[in-house]
């Protein structure tokens, strides 16, 4: 059986758009603007650099969100089991 929690929160992700909000795609968008900007004043050892960080910081990013709502789940299911 797979595991539900794995299951609940690949939906939420496919879903996200519908539950994140405006403020969350506003400061999306002002993320974009400032990687643009940085992207522009940088050398392409620097660019390289940089994706190399994106890329670990993402998968970080990631991690940590899914940790967190593994978590609440857990904690959901403990409180009203």
């Amino acid at each position: 059986m797979e595991d539900y929690i794995a299951v609940l929160l690949e939906n939420l992700e496919e879903h996200d758009r519908e539950y994140l909000g405006w403020e969350y795609f506003i400061q999306s968008e002002r993320v974009m603007e400032a990687i643009e900007a940085l992207h522009k004043t940088l050398s392409c050892e620097q660019k390289k650099l940089f994706r190399d960080y994106e890329e670990r910081q993402t998968a970080l990013d990631a991690a940590g969100r899914m940790a967190l709502a593994r978590q609440a789940f857990l904690l959901a299911k403990e409180l009203y089991h």
